[in-house]
């Protein structure tokens, strides 16, 4: 073990990436599977070089041999039939305690996926040979745990659709994982955004991507710069972020894009529709210059039915956490949405084709979103 003011090195390898071990050339991996471990890796990575106590070591899928470090994480995805599904892990069990030390960052690291909502089930580890006697165990010297990482079943849809949206919740709970068997406390607080930019091909259900201090000071700006008739002081907008903030998170949904689209709707909460005491949020069942939509009692109502109504559009009918259905149901209670647009805008990108007519809306989202992280 490492003495305290020793970094502990840690192997991040991104399977099948370029270039590719010989030997296993043609192994490109499941549909996607590259693509997807390849931004867990950079995720995962990222927080390690933040915490001054790791040195990551990002490989792709040609790894030297006798590569030093004190731990090993091989990252994949598995790919079989569309119903196939849950998440497993293979490792070294030659010895006892090898077998041990492997399978205890193995269960850390499960431990740390069962608390991300909607997470796949663990299947039994070391299924498969490729698992069992993985290539890159024979290559990495590794004073600690060696542990090769299957997030999902690619080729299940839905299990991919999940993976791709919570790229960062499934890097920070492997680094919590690596913390916790080094006898750490891990030093990224949980719901630590992303950091990633919301672009017409981000998907709205995703770990938030943006800081609530980030969306109250854009808010607050660009409602000083052009107030209008809005009376909404400061902190009230404050407040209102704060309530997408806890909101969103509630159902997995990134407050980026709620607030984001809040923002368009509104011109920055300064529209009349926006105005107490209608309080709408998003132009909620305005579809003409002489339909008002509804008004809500409170902030609180208005930001719920706005962040269940947008939930609505990202998840098909039947799908979803106990919690995403109940907001969606309280939200389609005040203006119901047709089952055709259910799960329509799994992207930003849809909502240009089925929220708004206008072509261009889900762009202008990404815009404010951009200048949010500016």
């Amino acid at each position: 073990m490492p003495s305290p003011t020793t970094k502990r090195r840690i192997l991040v390898q991104a399977g099948h990436n370029t270039p590719l071990q010989p030997g296993h050339l043609s192994e490109t991996g499941a549909n996607g599977e590259a693509q997807l471990v390849a931004r867990i890796q950079k995720r995962l990575v990222a927080i390690l070089q933040g915490d001054s106590r790791f040195e990551p070591l990002p490989k792709p899928g040609l790894i030297p041999d006798h590569t030093k470090a004190d731990a090993a994480v091989y990252l994949h995805g598995d790919g079989a039939g569309p119903t196939a599904t849950g998440f497993s892990f293979g490792f070294p069990d030659k010895t006892v305690t090898e077998t041990a030390v492997n399978k205890k960052l193995a269960n850390l690291i499960a431990a740390e996926f069962a608390k991300i909502p909607g997470h796949p089930h663990r299947r039994p580890d070391n299924g498969t040979d490729d698992a069992h006697f993985y290539y890159g165990f024979h290559l990495v010297d590794a004073a600690g745990p060696e542990t090769l990482i299957e997030h999902g079943f690619l080729s299940n849809p839905s299990e991919k659709q999940w993976m791709q949206s919570h790229v960062p919740q499934l890097a920070r709970a492997e680094y919590v994982a690596i913390c916790r068997f080094f006898g750490l406390t891990p030093a990224e607080p949980a719901g630590t955004p992303s950091g990633e930019t919301l672009t017409v091909n981000s998907m709205i259900l995703a770990a938030p991507r943006a800081t609530a201090a980030q969306m109250r000071r854009h808010l607050i700006n660009r409602h000083r710069a052009h107030p209008g008739d809005s009376q909404v002081k400061d902190k009230t907008l404050a407040d209102i972020v704060n309530l997408y903030v806890k909101t969103c998170k509630s159902v997995g949904v990134d407050p980026l894009a709620a607030v984001s689209q809040m923002e368009l709707e509104t011109a920055h909460l300064t529209s009349k529709a926006s105005q107490p005491p209608r309080r709408n949020p998003a132009g909620i069942g305005i579809t003409s210059g002489s339909t008002q939509g509804p008004s809500f009692p409170t902030w609180n109502k208005a930001v719920r039915a706005h962040v269940g109504r947008l939930a609505a559009y990202a998840i098909p009918k039947g799908d979803g956490t106990s919690a995403q259905k109940a907001l969606i149901a309280e939200a389609l209670a005040v203006r119901s949405l047709p089952d055709s647009k259910r799960g329509s805008a799994l992207r930003l990108k849809g909502l240009s084709h089925s929220w708004a007519d206008d072509r261009t809306y889900a762009d202008k989202i990404a815009r404010i979103a951009k200048e949010i992280h500016a």
